[in-house]
């Protein structure tokens, strides 16, 4: 008779393979294939209620109609098996089993009688379930008593899960519940909190409020709720003296020392170049302005019980960059008066070519353009103002990474309005004419004054921001310790 049933359903899961397209859109066809899915997986209740819901939507739905006593039957069969096998034992995890099964078989026989299909051997497990219920609340009582008579921490820890089944099983096992409340705050350790190092006043209570949402989670560890070990102004020892002491002083059982540090370290460097750097000719200054931030976070976990010991700890340092931004520039060699293209003598600043004129007047191009492609913003009402582009910049950038990498890597030259080629003593102006290559070494000083102003005052920023990067130490702390207790 099994192998029977085991074909129509084999020969109802073929079926379903080839009309699955043709069932996507049937009324009750999506709890079908759920049924179907359950089945496959031996989850026999399951798939009986989805074939029901089938039913229930489409009466007539032929392929869930055959397959329900199959999946009835196979199920029933299936649980009576498994009680077979395990209802001698006497362990728990055979109890377990056997409790499981009548569960199952129940669930599976109340919906078949509530479908009213005929056919169909319904029976009622209810008091063989009432006597696996309460068979496997004896045995996993007996387990939670030899548990708690070995008296150890994670002893009494596993002994209170045991009752706790022992209590799902049979709620009228006597003095239960007092049992269960009794052990774990025999089970349970209390760990007070001594965080210190940030001149920040809110570190210790933020601290705090992290070991407690970590800790606190763990019913068999109470976090002290004291955040203030300060000492006073004429005290001699410092705030894990202090919370150690009182610790003692209470019976608490552990001190977790939260210590936390920053070092901003704001980089601001120059090192000689040539530029431009494809094609390298003037000698040059490389600017770089940036920072990097060290954190450090030290915990140390103190059995205070009986003599104080370290039991666990650990040193994190993170380092946050470097983030930088740099620019390179070509600065005057000095000043000269110069009567050029007849336009009348003026103070001009200058730097000096010794190349060819072709290869100077190619590297001149190549060094204005970078600045010169930057446009000139509404805003800017004077280019020349570098106080308008220190607005302009202001309001474009408030993030110093996103200034870096837009801004990065810029060459110019700085206050310089001619070149002086010196095979043939004349002079290459830096712009079309006299007029505009004076007045763009203006522009050009000015942005890059503003620029340069600009990430110094970014960098101070980010400074305050990284004050925090800390805060978070008192988490990290707790989910160091979080295993050992």
């Amino acid at each position: 008779m099994k192998k029977r049933v085991s074909l129509v359903v084999f020969l109802i899961l073929v079926s379903l393979v080839f009309t699955s397209c043709g069932t996507l859109f049937t009324k009750g066809g999506s709890d079908y294939r759920s049924g179907v899915s359950a089945y496959e997986k031996k989850e026999y209740v399951s798939s009986l209620r989805y074939l029901n819901q089938a039913l229930a939507v489409n009466p007539e739905f032929v392929e869930a109609a055959q397959m329900y006593p199959a999946v009835f039957s196979e199920g029933t069969s299936y649980y009576k098996t498994q009680i077979a096998n395990n209802a001698a034992k006497q362990d728990r995890q055979a109890a377990d089993i056997v409790f499981h099964s009548y569960t199952q078989l129940q669930a599976l026989h109340e919906l078949a009688r509530a479908s009213g299909r005929s056919g169909l051997m319904v029976e009622d497990f209810t008091s063989k379930l009432d006597e696996a219920r309460l068979k496997s609340g004896d045995l996993w009582f007996s387990y939670a008593k030899s548990l708690e008579e070995k008296g150890d921490r994670e002893s009494l820890k596993q002994a209170v899960a045991a009752y706790e089944t022992a209590r799902s099983r049979n709620p009228n096992l006597e003095n239960i519940d007092a049992t269960i409340t009794q052990l774990i705050k025999d089970a349970t350790v209390t760990v007070a909190v001594a965080a210190y190092g940030p001149s920040d006043a809110g570190f210790s209570r933020k601290a705090l409020a992290d070991v407690t949402n970590v800790l606190g989670s763990d019913r068999f560890i109470e976090v002290i709720q004291e955040e203030d070990f300060t000492p006073g102004p004429d005290s001699m020892v410092g705030p894990l003296d202090i919370a150690i002491m009182t610790g003692m002083g209470r019976g608490w059982d552990y001190v977790l020392e939260v210590y936390a540090s920053t070092n901003f370290e704001e980089i601001s460097k120059e090192s000689p170049v040539r530029l431009p750097y494809d094609n390298p000719l003037f000698s040059g200054v490389k600017r770089t302005i940036g920072y990097q931030n060290k954190t450090y976070i030290t915990y140390r976990l103190f059995s205070i019980k009986q003599g104080v010991k370290v039991v666990a700890e650990d040193r994190i340092t993170t380092i946050d960059g470097p983030y930088e931004y740099d620019f390179s520039y070509v600065n005057a060699e000095g000043v000269r008066e110069l009567n050029l293209g007849g336009t009348g003598k003026k103070n001009l600043r200058f730097v000096t070519s010794r190349t060819d004129d072709i290869t100077t007047n190619t590297t001149i191009s190549a060094l204005r353009m970078d600045y010169e492609r930057i446009p000139i913003p509404a805003q800017v009402v004077d280019p020349t103002d570098q106080t308008q582009w220190i607005a302009y910049f202001k309001d474009q950038y408030y993030d110093f990474q996103d200034f870096a990498r837009n801004e990065n890597g810029r060459e110019l030259f700085y206050a310089i309005e001619v070149v002086h080629h010196e095979p043939s003593d004349t002079y290459f102006m830096i712009g079309p004419d006299l007029d505009t290559a004076i007045q763009r070494s203006k522009i050009n000083s000015a942005i890059m004054n503003a620029l340069s102003y600009t990430a110094r005052t970014l960098v101070k920023a980010e400074q305050e921001n990284k004050r925090s990067g800390y805060q978070n130490a008192g988490e990290i702390a707790a989910k160091g310790v979080k295993d050992f207790l």
